[in-house]
């Protein structure tokens, strides 16, 4: 697949900054701190596919995704049925974003969903979660 279409079908279409690249930089380290080779092996595929989107955006080079990022971008593109059922729980259409980001923790559901005017307070209330703060699987 070409970046141009990934972004198309699996971002929110926004520009990548180098501060993004730093902080998948940066949760990378705390996975070398913890010494937890699932963990940095995960966030290192995050960092070069943050990386290849950057020089997408700055650049244009419009390449195939590259193999070494190919688990971060499965698991981007695997989150996205999972947030259109988010949108449609909280009253929104279902495709009113790609955007593919982190859709576990409630915090960050809570402000993505505050981009299309959902109150936080209503979001807490209408996501189903678990006991932990984390969004839970359970939408139908």
């Amino acid at each position: 697949m070409k970046i141009s279409q990934y972004v198309r079908e699996f971002t929110s279409n926004e520009r990548i900054l180098p501060r993004h690249i730093w902080a998948e930089v940066k949760e990378w380290l705390v996975e070398v701190w913890h010494r937890n080779p699932a963990g940095m092996k995960e966030e290192f595929g995050d960092v070069f596919h943050f990386l290849q989107l950057w020089l997408f955006w700055r650049f244009r080079l419009d390449g195939e995704l590259w193999p070494s990022t190919r688990g971060s971008t499965d698991k981007f593109m695997n989150r996205l049925k999972t947030w259109r059922r988010l949108y449609a729980a909280v009253g929104l259409p279902e495709d009113i974003s790609n955007f593919c980001g982190n859709c576990s923790k409630l915090e960050k559901v809570v402000l993505q969903l505050g981009r299309f005017g959902v109150d936080r307070q209503d979001g807490h209330s209408r996501l189903p979660k678990d006991g932990f703060g984390k969004v839970t699987d359970s939408l139908s």
